[in-house]
Order: C-alpha cells, then sequence, then structure tokens
C-alpha cells in the first residue's frame, strides 16, 4: 500500500507538473492598441514567433491600467504598461520590469493638444481654468500635458482635466463638454482633418530624446524562471524589426497594425510605420518617467530605472 500510494503521489505530481510545462511555451502577451507594438503585431502575423518556438496570444486590453493586475495573476504573461501605470504598480508592491523595448521619441505619430473649432484658445496660458480630455488620469498624456502647460507659462493645478476614451474625444469637443483634448494619432488626425479642433501645442515636445513610451513588461518572477522564453521573445522581434524595415513589406506591415490595433485598414493605412524601434530598452530611456512622476508627487520612492530593465 506504501509503495502504491509512492507511485499514485508520483504520477499525480507528473499529472500536474505536466500541463505546466506546456503552457510555459504559450504567451499571453496584453496590449493596448497603438503602433509601438508593431513588432509583435508582424511577429504574430508573420510566422516569426513559431520559428522561434513560441506560441504567442495577442489580446488587447480596454485600457492600460489593468495590465500590471493581470499578470500578477498570470492571465497574461508578458504586458504593454506604460512606464508611468508600471512605475505606479511597483511603488504600491509589484515587480514589473521591461525585457524588451519599442519605439523611442522622437516618435513619428502625431500627437498633442486640439482646442475646440471657435474656441479661440492660442496656448497653454489660456488653458487655466478650461477643461481638457485626457484618456487616462495618471497616463502618459495626461503627465507629459500637466508638464507642458507648467514648462510652457501655464499652471496646470487651475486645469480641469476629464477622463475621455479616444473615440469620444471628438463629440466632446463638437458639444463643448470640453475646450480641447490631449491624444495622439489616429485620434488627432481624424479630429484635425475634420476641422473639429486645432493644434495650440504638442507635449511631446517635453520629453528628451531618447526615451522610450512604451516597452515589454512582465514579472520579475516570471523573466527569471523562463530565461529561455525572454531570448526566443527578444530574437522574435529583432528579426520582425528587420521585416519592418524592409519597405518591400510595407503593406504586409500596414496590414497587421490594422489586423491588431482594430482600425480600419483606410486609417490604419494613414499612420506611419514607427522607423525607430529599439528592442534593448535602457535605464536612461526610463529615467524622465522616474523624474516627471516624483517631480508631480505620484510615487513614494525613488526607483533606480536600472532596476526597472531585465538585461
Amino acid at each position: 500500500m506504501k509503495s502504491f500510494r509512492g507511485l499514485l503521489a508520483t504520477m499525480l505530481a507528473a499529472w500536474a507538473c505536466a500541463p505546466a510545462a506546456q503552457a510555459a511555451t504559450k504567451i499571453v502577451f496584453l496590449y493596448t492598441a497603438v503602433p509601438s507594438y508593431i513588432g509583435t503585431f508582424v511577429a504574430k502575423d508573420e510566422g516569426i514567433f513559431e520559428r522561434h518556438g513560441l506560441e504567442v496570444e495577442l489580446t488587447m486590453a480596454s485600457t492600460g491600467s489593468i495590465i500590471p493586475a493581470a499578470m500578477l495573476a498570470g492571465s497574461a504573461q508578458v504586458g504593454a504598461p506604460t512606464p508611468t501605470v508600471l512605475l505606479q504598480a511597483n511603488d504600491g508592491g509589484l515587480d514589473l520590469v521591461y525585457f524588451a523595448g519599442c519605439d523611442i521619441y522622437p516618435i513619428q505619430s502625431k500627437s498633442g493638444i486640439l482646442a475646440r473649432a471657435g474656441s479661440n484658445l492660442q496656448g497653454p496660458k489660456d488653458l487655466p481654468g478650461k477643461k481638457i480630455g485626457i484618456p487616462g488620469l495618471n497616463g502618459v498624456v495626461d503627465l507629459l500635458t500637466r508638464k507642458w502647460i507648467q514648462a510652457s507659462g501655464g499652471d496646470a493645478r487651475k486645469v480641469t482635466y476629464i477622463e475621455l476614451q479616444f473615440p469620444a474625444m471628438g463629440d466632446a469637443l463638437k458639444s463643448g463638454l470640453v475646450d480641447a483634448v490631449a491624444l495622439l494619432d489616429p485620434f488627432y488626425s481624424r479630429i484635425a482633418d475634420n476641422k473639429i479642433g486645432y493644434s495650440i501645442g504638442s507635449y511631446s515636445s517635453v520629453v528628451p530624446a531618447g526615451t522610450m513610451p512604451a516597452a515589454y513588461a512582465a514579472t520579475r518572477e516570471w523573466v527569471q524562471k523562463n530565461p529561455e522564453l525572454v531570448r526566443a521573445y527578444r530574437a522574435a522581434l529583432d528579426d520582425a524589426v528587420a521585416f519592418i524595415n524592409n519597405p518591400a513589406n510595407v503593406a504586409r506591415v500596414k496590414a497587421s497594425m490594422a489586423k491588431h490595433t482594430r482600425l480600419p485598414p483606410q486609417i490604419a493605412d494613414t499612420l506611419p510605420i514607427p522607423n525607430n524601434l529599439t528592442n534593448r530598452p535602457s535605464a536612461e530611456a526610463f529615467r524622465f518617467w522616474v523624474e516627471l512622476m516624483r517631480e508631480q508627487g505620484l510615487l513614494r520612492g525613488n526607483p533606480d530605472p536600472a532596476r526597472l530593465i531585465v538585461p
């Protein structure tokens, strides 16, 4: 009986471990619909992940703020939290790291502040007392908008910030719900081209060159337990960037961008393909975000940017 119990325990242990071993080769990537992740979009559609022995499932998140919790719960192994989201998550006790990068500033996509047509707003000094639509409080666009207003001579504390989803910003401008919106392409160009709003400046102007607006993250524990998967993911991104940078592949790259951002092909076709992709992030690429969040009182600690990066 004792030997039978031992055999049964061994069989149960093997049964429990087998699915985990299989699941380890599958990676769920949770992302938001921005062109920065074009490397993964292309690697998925062109079979590059498979050539590197990876099975990657792409899942779009409704908002970037849910990504850290999903990675902690294990429902996603790789995520795309912006630096501000990742820093706040870590400040709250999580241990998330970046293991691969995306594009760097200056980015090609249009972005900035669009004022409502007929509002007569001229710049940041006109914004105190006004209402600005932003995609998320304490997110990248929100914090950059505040810094841009302050750096340009306005008082960001006297502006009212209203959370709006990007697709709703045009109607919010038309109705007068807000006086201006802070956004990026493709929504920026659609509002500007339809004369609903006009530019009064770009919040991206305050970002130092070389700063990374997005990257690939995971829990430190997952990275340490799966070094071979990290290496394979990086190698797949390298191959994808080579594919993206080949002018002969423009149509296929834009098709991938349309598919995974869920934009109509005619809209996705107007977006520039990121040409400054850098798959190996550095501490300097994130130092600005740490300084910005400390400047705005959003971090209790003083994180070392180098600790955010997995070599």
